[in-house]
């Protein structure tokens, strides 16, 4: 490696910048793509013979290639050309700046709970698009996973990929892949399926939450044996804050028969969807401000059952207070630095919708406004892609008792949202449009919401209060809660 000068030609198409990796029969070279001035990575295969080795490193070589080509999804290297000079035959793909999960794993053991559940997402999420188009990677490993600087994920190396319309590579009696990984089927050269690649997830997620795969040490026939017989220590006992929940849904990917194992990643996604979320869509978000203590609940009952008369005041008060922390607060993102705000012209600042400040509010004047921008209250764009849990409105100028009265207020919005896969707002409230009634009253109201990942979000109006004759709308806040992705 140390004798290799660079940067050197490797064809008229590509100079090599550097080495990544380097294996018996070939080597990964960092590269740039001549004509389209861009980084990539070089995969390089050597073939000095016509062995029945090298052909079949062959065949892999190009199965890789021809399983990629058909794959663009953001957490799947994408590739970019292959073929063949003189001896060598060369993939170009995604060259991911990054470092392998392997490494991170080295050096930080256990990762932080939320941080694992994030990138096993990704990963599923990138398995799951592959699926669909009949591509099993056979080979998933924290080595083959990239996690780049701003934490997404890339999966590298289909190098033993194959389509479930394809021949198989691999000879009789020959298994393929790395043992700590390997699914029970695998290890015995069974036929494999989607529900291999879900096992090998299943141990990936283990070890970011472990520091170490399940089965470790000893000879390879050793850990392939365990594969097949020994059940996996207790995530639990290795990390007390693993829940149950996880411990299940992980479990449940490493059963050793296919019929107990999940059959697809979409089912494990919602189910780890639903662990990300923290809880129901009823229950109130968390709060910024803390919870009511024990005797403000006493004082409150006090009131409501001798004080009736003062019920509407400590309603009032109680109003400018935050629900209590059942659910993750969006604080992994920064309005002022992450958001674009579009609107139809306002006299206040639509900033005071994120503000966290109920006493301010933005009012549209007239709202013939709304009705020159089709009833659009205000779309928020993403610059990356959030995983939104829950959402918290307050209508109306909450700034005194007054201005409540005073004000129109929305009563029915539609909330459309658009993601990686939803690219517009089709009006379907099954998949990217819910509809959401509001009460004409103080505070923030939590909506129903079923938890999504989106990179838009857009308020729509359908319908205003009828206790107000005023033409101006107010809104005094929107709360949105989850995480950025």
């Amino acid at each position: 490696m140390s004798s290799e000068i660079f940067p050197r030609p490797f064809n008229a198409d590509y100079e090599l910048l550097g080495i990544l990796g380097k294996g018996g029969m070939g080597s990964v070279y960092k590269a740039r793509q001549v004509k389209l001035n861009r980084t990539v990575a070089l995969k390089v295969l050597h073939i000095e013979g016509d062995s029945e080795e090298e052909k079949e490193a062959e065949k892999r070589f190009y199965s890789e290639a021809q399983a990629m080509k058909e794959l663009n999804h953001q957490n799947l290297a994408t590739v970019y050309d292959f073929g063949k000079q003189d001896d060598k035959i060369f993939i170009a793909m995604t060259f991911v700046e990054g470092e392998s999960l392997s490494d991170i794993i080295k050096r930080e053991k256990k990762l932080p709970v939320k941080r694992a559940i994030y990138i096993a997402w990704q990963i599923a999420r990138g398995l799951e698009y592959a699926h669909e188009r009949e591509v099993i990677h056979r080979d998933i490993k924290p080595s083959n996973i990239m996690i780049k600087k701003n934490n997404e994920v890339c999966i590298i190396d289909f190098g033993i990929s194959i389509s479930t319309h394809s021949q198989r590579l691999t000879n009789p009696g020959m298994t393929m892949g790395t043992p700590e990984y390997m699914s029970p089927e695998q290890c015995q050269n069974k036929n494999v399926t989607h529900q291999s690649d879900i096992y090998s997830f299943g141990i990936v997620f283990y070890e970011m939450l472990t520091g170490d795969p399940p089965f470790v040490g000893g000879a390879s026939l050793s850990i392939l044996n365990r594969h097949l017989q020994e059940a996996p220590k207790s995530l639990r006992k290795k990390n007390e804050e693993v829940s149950e929940e996880l411990e299940k849904i992980i479990f449940k990917c490493l059963e050793k028969k296919t019929d107990q194992r999940y059959k697809k990643f979409a089912t494990f996604i919602e189910e780890l969807k639903n662990i990300m979320s923290g809880t129901t869509t009823q229950e109130p978000p968390k709060s910024l401000a803390g919870r009511l203590s024990k005797a403000e609940r006493i004082m409150f009952l006090i009131l409501c059952i001798i004080l009736p008369f003062l019920l509407v005041i400590m309603v009032i008060l109680l109003s400018f207070k935050k629900p209590p922390e059942n659910l993750p607060a969006i604080n992994y993102l920064k309005p002022n630095q992450s958001w674009m705000l579009q609107s139809v012209p306002s006299e206040v600042s639509i900033n005071s919708l994120f503000d966290g400040n109920l006493g301010t509010a933005w009012i549209i004047q007239k709202n013939s406004a709304l009705k020159a921008n089709n009833g659009i209250l205000v779309t928020i764009r993403f610059t990356k892609p959030v995983f939104v849990s829950n959402l918290g409105i307050a209508i109306g100028d909450q700034s005194d008792w007054d201005n409540f009265q005073k004000y129109n207020k929305p009563k029915d919005i539609w909330i459309r949202y658009a993601n990686s896969t939803v690219k517009e707002h089709k009006v379907n409230e099954q998949s990217s449009v819910r509809k959401i009634s509001l009460e004409d009253k103080l505070g923030v109201q939590y909506v129903p919401w079923t938890p999504v990942e989106v990179t838009e979000l857009m308020f729509e109006l359908k319908g205003m209060q009828n206790d107000s004759k005023n033409d101006d709308l107010a809104i005094s806040e929107i709360r949105i809660f989850g995480m950025e992705l």
